[in-house]
């Protein structure tokens, strides 16, 4: 049982990160397609509350983002472009289930470009 996709009205492309190791022993993620990985998704996008930061005498605004979606296929460090905006999936994501099973993934969002 997942969430019906005419309750997911956003298409946002996926991309996993191909990895590889450089010289100093460090993992280094690419995001460019190839050889990372990409597909389309059905999604739900949502700007969560703002925060106001005050650094250095400046306010700025810090918006959180969700992301929801039918696939259990997304980690930390994915990146998600939806529209012009860019965001990485902030930490691990929630496999959300019902008495009946998987139901769907839940995934906070980093802006990164845009």
């Amino acid at each position: 049982m997942a969430i019906p996709e005419h309750l997911l009205p956003h298409t946002v492309q996926h991309i996993r990160p191909a990895t590889s190791t450089n010289a100093y022993g460090d993992e280094e993620l690419t995001y460019t397609v190839p050889p990372a990985s990409s597909k389309d998704m059905r999604a739900w996008v949502q700007q969560e509350r703002p925060q106001e930061i005050i650094e250095d005498g400046r306010h700025a605004d810090v918006r959180e983002w969700t992301l929801i979606v039918n696939d259990p296929d997304v980690m930390s460090k994915d990146r998600i472009v939806f529209g012009t905006l860019t965001f990485e999936v902030d930490g691990p994501p929630e496999d959300l289930y019902t008495p009946a099973g998987y139901h769907h993934t839940e995934a906070n969002l980093r802006l990164v470009e845009g």
